[in-house]
């Protein structure tokens, strides 16, 4: 109760940036890395990554139809995040829903801390615009997470504008 209470606070003093882009216009690869895709908690076979999904209570996502995505360096995870396809989807850090109608929207991306600052995050998001599609792939970020930013813009994405929570 007391976190739905200081999420609801926080919320209407946040802003987030959307970004967007299409698919890269020829495949890229990168040495010794793979993207891997899982639509069900019972297809992936790593177990630090399974340990991970059940101590951040991610199990439930694969209910509500939303993929989980994993970046492997030489068969060790290093950076994970999620994508949903849909037509509306609920943005919980500024309180709001959006209109997402033939878009693929990424979101909620972790890079383990000894990888971090090694440009993995930038290249999970370059490696899941190789996926076959017409459609335009989103994420977004709090504003003030300039990290995150860095990579989203590193990777290709273009800054489609800022949303805020408004009654």
């Amino acid at each position: 109760m007391f976190e739905d209470i200081k999420n609801f606070i926080l919320a209407r003093f946040r802003t987030i940036c959307i970004f967007e882009a299409k698919r890269n216009n020829k495949k890229i690869k990168y040495k010794n890395l793979k993207l891997v895709k899982y639509d069900s908690f019972n297809l992936i076979k790593n177990a630090e990554l399974k340990n991970y999904l059940i101590k951040e209570k991610k199990l439930g996502r694969f209910k509500h139809k939303q993929i989980l995505l994993v970046l492997y360096y030489k068969k060790v995870f290093v950076c994970v995040g999620w994508m949903y396809e849909g037509s509306n989807w609920h943005i919980s850090e500024i309180n709001k829903k959006i209109n997402i109608k033939n878009k693929l929207l990424l979101f909620d991306f972790f890079t383990k801390k000894k990888f971090r600052s090694k440009g993995y995050y930038q290249k999970i998001l370059t490696l899941i615009k190789n996926f076959k599609t017409k459609k335009i792939f989103l994420i977004y970020c709090l504003k003030n997470n300039f990290a995150s930013k860095t990579g989203i813009l590193n990777s290709k994405f273009k800054l489609k504008g800022e949303l805020s929570f408004h009654v």
